[in-house]
């Protein structure tokens, strides 16, 4: 891990016991655990999820104890690194930086120009066939009275699609693996609602089970949990 978590929570445990806070409430104010507050103040990562969302929990928790962001320490990114580095880079790698806008730029005209020419050419190939006479007359060929076995018939047959809606009332992170293979991660916001699509099933983990309702194909699941706890749950 880029985080030394250890200097970091070791700054904010102190920084909280000035104040005069417990973990209870550092837990209740951000909705986390206390143990992943307790996690974060003795840089403790075995049970803490992915950095991306450590850095998420960090923030916040500065900005509780009205502290700067500069606290964090985040490393400097290569490039900043390399420009502080080596003189005249910074320059060069602006000028870079243009060229590459106009190299994005141009061709983005371009197919803008040749969309415009495809559309009119559509619209008016569209208009034409509007004021033709055999085409007036076409609808007429199709029967809406026609027998619902022959619709049904008519039309085509789709492999079966899961719906998962994930409706969040209390912030949390989920990380959901779909069909076994492609995994996804979310950090979801209270009101914040995700739509997934799976042929057999979903594996979520979700940081606080108290705070989502999920939703399959119309039906809701059953997911009992409260709020803050961690709970892995298999729907399919």
């Amino acid at each position: 891990m880029s985080l030394d978590l250890q200097k970091i929570g070791k700054t904010l445990r102190e920084k909280r016991e000035e104040k005069g806070l417990t973990i209870i409430n550092i837990s209740d104010s951000l909705c986390l655990r206390k143990s992943l507050v307790q996690a974060i103040e003795e840089g403790d990562w075995r049970v803490l999820p992915h950095e991306v969302y450590v850095r998420g929990y960090l923030k916040e928790y500065a900005h509780l104890l009205d502290m700067n962001e500069d606290i964090l320490e985040l490393a400097p990114k290569a490039e900043e690194v390399f420009i502080a580095e080596v003189p005249g880079k910074k320059e060069a790698v602006q000028e870079s930086r243009r060229v590459g806008r106009r190299a994005i730029f141009y061709p983005l005209i371009f197919v803008l120009i040749i969309a415009f020419f495809v559309l009119n050419q559509i619209y008016k190939e569209r208009s034409v066939s509007k004021s033709s006479p055999t085409q007036v007359t076409q609808p007429a060929s199709v029967s809406v009275r026609a027998p619902q076995n022959e619709q049904a018939a008519a039309l085509p047959e789709f492999p079966d699609v899961k719906k998962l809606m994930i409706t969040c009332h209390e912030r949390t992170w989920v990380s959901v693996v779909i069909d076994g293979n492609e995994k996804k991660e979310f950090m979801l916001n209270s009101e914040d609602i995700i739509v997934l699509n799976a042929r057999e099933n979903f594996d979520l983990l979700i940081g606080n089970a108290g705070g989502v309702k999920l939703n399959l194909n119309g039906k809701e699941v059953d997911l009992t949990g409260q709020s803050g706890e961690v709970k892995r749950i298999k729907v399919s």
